[in-house]
């Protein structure tokens, strides 16, 4: 395969003396290590990375609410309202594995 496309990349010392150490771990060249792990990266949306860190907060209040409620009601909870908030918590989590 003709690899005739460059991409330069700028390293701090500490950046590059990783990666070299990394090839040389892999007996491969810096290049190739590159190349090899393109398809491995998963690159995330910073802005999609803000709405899951929002969303889990939501449903950690959410879930420290029940516990509270839980807790404070132990004698009078009721299970089915209990479990109802914990399936759209559980909801909210599936969302988030979109």
């Amino acid at each position: 395969m003709s690899r005739e496309n460059m991409l330069r990349v700028r390293f701090s010392d500490d950046e590059y003396d990783r990666l070299k150490s990394l090839a040389d771990e892999a007996g491969v060249s810096m290049s190739q290590l590159v190349r090899d792990h393109l398809g491995k990266v998963r690159v995330r949306n910073r802005e999609d990375e803000k709405e899951r860190v929002a969303m889990l907060n939501r449903i950690n209040a959410n879930l420290n609410m029940i516990a509270r409620w839980v807790n404070t009601h132990k004698d009078s909870a009721d299970s089915i309202e209990v479990v109802s908030h914990l399936m759209v918590i559980e909801r909210h989590i599936a969302e988030l594995s979109k």
